[in-house]
This record gives C-alpha cells, sequence and structure tokens, in this order.
C-alpha cells in the first residue's frame, strides 16, 4: 500500500478491542486527507476511570476521533501545497471531531521527527509539547491553531511536519481502581510538509523547557537472540523474516522489562532502556517523554537510530526521581523519518503503551 500520493494527509486508523482484562491492537494504514481513529471496548458500561473492565459478549464503540489541518492550498493538478515558512511564528488551522471516550484530546507535533513545542490557539500562551483539552460535542468539528517556531529548518527545505493525536491523555491509573492505561493514550497520526522560505532563528522557549532531565544518555547495539524472537511468537511465530517487515520495540526499566506500572522510590535514579528492532534501514528519531513533556539532556532531545538486520538498537539514561511526580506518565516515542525510501511498506510513528511510575503514596 502505498504511504504518500503527493502531498496528502497520511491516515492511521488504529482499533482497540479490549477482551475481559487483556488488550491487543491493529493497526490499518490507508491514504487520505483526514485521519480516523475509533475505539472499542468489550464492556456494556464504559467507566472512564476503567478502561479495561470487560464483558467478551457485547463490544460497543468507546468513542472515534478525526482530525487534519483546515484551509489547505491546492494546487492546479489538485496536489495539497506545503505549508509555508516566512520567518515569523508560523500559524496552522486544525480541526478536530470526536466521540464519546475521545473527546479528551492532545497533539504532540514532530518536524523531520524533531518534538515541536507550540502555542495553542495565541501567541500569548506558553510554549507545551502537549495541549490536553476536551471536545464538547460528539462528531462536531472543533477548530483550533497550533502557533510555532520550527525548532529546525533552512531556507530551501522542505520537512515533514507531524500531527499526532493521543487519545484520552488526561487519563492515569490511580492504583486503586486501577493499574493500567488500557486502551487508552494510543495514537492517530497525519502528515504534511513545511517550505522553508527563511532560516529558522533558534527558538526562544520558557525555562521548562530546557530544564535537562535525562542524564547520562548512551547508545549501543545487540544482536537478535532466539530468546527474543521467542517472545513475539504467538499465532504468527515470528522469525528473522518477518523482522524484515515489522518493527518492534521493548522498555526496560532498572533492569527489567516493564508494561503497565512501576512503583519507584522518592528519591534515587532510575535507569531507562528502550530497545528498538525490526525493519532494515529506517531512520528513526527517538524522544522520551514525561507526562506528555519531552525530556531533554545535554546530547539533545531526540535520538537518532538506524534499524539494521539481525540488530538491536539501545537507547538508554538515566532519570532523577525527585523530579518525578507522585504519579507520572512514561512512554518514547520514535518517529521514522525515511518512510518514503520505503513505499511498499507501512512505516509509521512507534509509540510505546504508557508507563505509570508512582512512589506509593496514600
Amino acid at each position: 500500500m502505498k504511504k504518500f500520493l503527493g502531498y496528502k494527509l497520511a491516515i492511521l486508523l488504529t482499533c482497540i478491542f479490549i477482551l475481559t482484562t487483556a488488550c491487543s491492537s491493529g493497526n490499518l494504514k490507508a491514504v487520505n486527507s483526514s485521519t480516523t481513529n475509533e475505539v472499542e471496548s468489550g464492556t456494556q458500561g464504559v467507566h472512564s476511570q476503567n478502561p479495561f473492565e470487560a464483558n467478551e459478549h457485547n463490544v460497543v464503540v468507546l468513542g472515534s476521533i478525526s482530525h487534519r489541518a483546515s484551509n489547505l492550498r491546492i494546487d492546479e493538478t489538485g496536489g495539497i501545497q506545503p505549508f509555508q515558512y516566512d520567518g515569523s511564528e508560523l500559524k496552522i488551522d486544525y480541526q478536530v471531531s470526536a466521540s464519546g471516550k475521545a473527546k479528551n484530546v492532545g497533539f504532540l507535533l514532530f518536524i523531520n521527527g524533531q518534538p515541536q513545542p507550540y502555542k495553542f490557539n495565541s501567541a500569548e500562551v506558553p510554549y507545551e509539547y502537549m495541549h490536553i483539552f476536551d471536545l464538547k460535542e460528539d462528531n462536531q468539528d472543533t477548530t483550533f491553531t497550533f502557533v510555532f517556531t520550527p525548532v529546525t529548518g533552512k531556507k530551501g527545505q522542505t520537512l515533514p511536519i507531524r500531527f499526532v493525536s493521543i487519545y484520552n491523555p488526561a487519563f492515569s491509573p490511580d492504583m486503586k481502581g486501577t493499574s493500567s492505561y488500557g486502551g487508552y493514550q494510543t495514537t492517530l497520526e497525519a502528515e504534511g510538509k513545511i517550505f522553508f522560505n527563511k532560516d529558522v532563528v533558534a527558538l526562544d522557549v520558557s525555562s521548562n523547557l530546557q530544564q535537562k532531565e535525562l542524564r547520562n544518555v548512551w547508545q549501543s547495539t545487540e544482536l537478535v537472540t532466539e530468546e527474543l524472537l521467542e517472545r513475539y511468537s504467538g499465532i504468527d511465530k515470528v522469525g528473522m523474516d518477518m523482522l524484515d517487515q515489522k518493527v518492534y520495540s521493548e522498555l526496560y526499566v532498572n533492569g527489567a522489562m516493564q508494561q503497565d506500572y512501576l512503583q519507584v522510590n522518592d528519591s534515587g535514579t532510575l535507569h531507562v532502556t528502550f530497545k528498538l528492532f525490526g525493519h532494515p534501514g529506517v531512520h528513526y528519531r527517538n524522544t522520551f517523554y514525561l507526562n506528555h513533556e519531552a525530556l531533554t539532556s545535554l546530547e539533545g532531545t531526540s535520538f537518532e537510530t538506524i534499524l539494521t538486520k539481525g540488530n538491536v538498537e539501545m537507547l538508554g539514561a538515566e532519570i532523577s526521581l525527585e523530579k518525578l511526580d507522585d504519579f507520572s506518565t512514561f512512554y518514547v516515542v520514535s518517529v521514522p523519518v525515511n518512510a518514503e525510501d520505503f513505499p511498499n511498506d507501512v512505516i509509521i510513528l512507534e509509540k510505546s503503551p504508557s508507563l505509570l511510575l508512582y512512589k506509593g503514596k496514600e
């Protein structure tokens, strides 16, 4: 399936099915001028505080979401023209429509794979990596504006921009009634392009975006093992050939692979390792997020990996536990920057499942 058609926005359709207490997902990609996401749950009565309660005999739709850029410029051939950067803050009009539990939404932006802080609707508000808001009506378009100075770009360049919605980012398990994010905090992306008529001047953002949260960042490579392959073998056995087509990731904290939640100390150091492997040749930029804000280090904010056959790319860092809230949401986003090199493959943004880091205080 071809990912790009001229400069049409890509669509990623993700359906989340929650059966009993297990969660499985399937991804379907198509090409369109908007993005759509539906979330389903096998539960008769859906409660936002417990996204993984289920009844396997009934399936209801929790909600759906779609979003796209507004007022796109179309050329004489019917193609969508890039956004134009002329030196001042760039403003991109956008619209989103959602229903049900999907009406709580947040957006992340990426330019050429790098996380892009932005202002929401007004040039007078502070820059943030994510703005979260609640839509009032089901299936009604809500319009807003992304306002930002690009983090990268030189005169004459055309760079990709990704608009990534996060479903129900305000949700966090409370470790009483819930201990997992269930189907929440999945992503839906749309992609466009920006043409730079001028060089970008260094972005001047508030000090909270410049804090150095990551320490001792390192990268290395290890070989794919039989044990690793067996971990992903289910109905369809994962072999080395499968790694030529798909991408897999794992998140380790303090040396152990983690999912759902992890209790941490009030102080000390958290050792995080992210592993990415699969489709050879795909070039990713990876960003660590804590409470939906990109973490930075002296080495930068995004870290590059290029997947190679038979190898696992590893990215590690340390996080000071003193900087964590009592409940913190942690995940990693990997943005492909050379997807167009693989027109016959499905190369999409990867987000690790959200992990709750909690300090266990009553």
